[in-house]
């Protein structure tokens, strides 16, 4: 019987080895970058926010939906921020600005806008007609429509955070923007850069990936009206429809 020598083992051995750790290498960088947000501290959204129905002007079953936190008060470090909805038809919506001074007080903060649509995602930048934000301070926004005879309102709060001083040459894709972004709680960040990848009203994947996130934290907490639960249940399920589209 012949016997290899020890040294032709040792090569096979460490090409097999070589091999194995460049394949892991490939399929480490191949992977995409998953969206992971998970805000820590979800505070309760005023009742200026309290999610209601919104059933009509839907050709799909899917009505109008704000691709924002409603439950619970987003986050953005931008002055400016980008505002994103979901629309199954392609029709005119008012979009109006508030300040919030308490659970029961808002003030509006310019004019209403009136923006055309598309059937899909629809993105806003905050006009510059309007006045830069103030870090520190809360907002609401509102997305209005109109439709048999009866008017359709989603609105959702979010905070203006003092920005992180990140340099902007440290992520060179949209998954690592997104994952530093969704890891900062910045909700807006992390859904303007995840939009990046895609248009025509398309979510893409990772945005997609983002809205499921949103749809598992829509979770009232305290709230003792069944109009509540069952309206927010329904924003759930409308979250998961977007999502699974993509």
């Amino acid at each position: 019987m012949r016997h290899q020598p020890f040294g032709f083992w040792q090569n096979k051995n460490s090409h097999r080895f070589t091999s194995l750790v460049v394949g892991v290498l490939f399929l480490m960088t191949a992977l995409p970058v998953s969206a992971q947000y998970k805000p820590r501290d979800r505070k309760p959204a005023s009742g200026n926010s309290r999610a209601g129905g919104s059933r009509g002007c839907s050709s799909n079953g899917i009505p109008l939906t704000q691709l924002a936190p409603q439950t619970f008060v987003g986050k953005t470090a931008s002055t400016r921020p980008m505002l994103a909805w979901y629309m199954s038809s392609s029709q005119n919506v008012r979009f109006r600005l508030f300040e919030v001074d308490s659970a029961k007080s808002v003030k509006q903060i310019g004019k209403v806008q009136e923006i055309p649509t598309i059937i899909g995602i629809n993105q806003l930048k905050l006009p510059l007609n309007y006045p830069e934000l103030t870090v520190g301070k809360t907002y609401l926004w509102q997305i209005v429509i109109d439709c048999n005879n009866t008017t359709i309102l989603n609105q959702a709060e979010f905070i203006v955070i003092q920005p992180q001083s990140l340099p902007k040459n440290q992520f060179t894709t949209i998954p690592e923007r997104v994952n530093y972004y969704a890891g900062n709680e910045l909700w807006y960040e992390a859904l303007e850069e995840a939009l990046k990848e895609t248009n025509n009203g398309q979510l893409g994947k990772i945005a997609a990936t983002l809205v499921q996130e949103l749809a598992q934290l829509e979770i009232l907490k305290g709230s003792d009206s069944n109009r509540d639960i069952k309206n927010i249940q329904q924003r759930i399920e409308h979250l998961q429809k977007i999502a699974s589209e993509n």
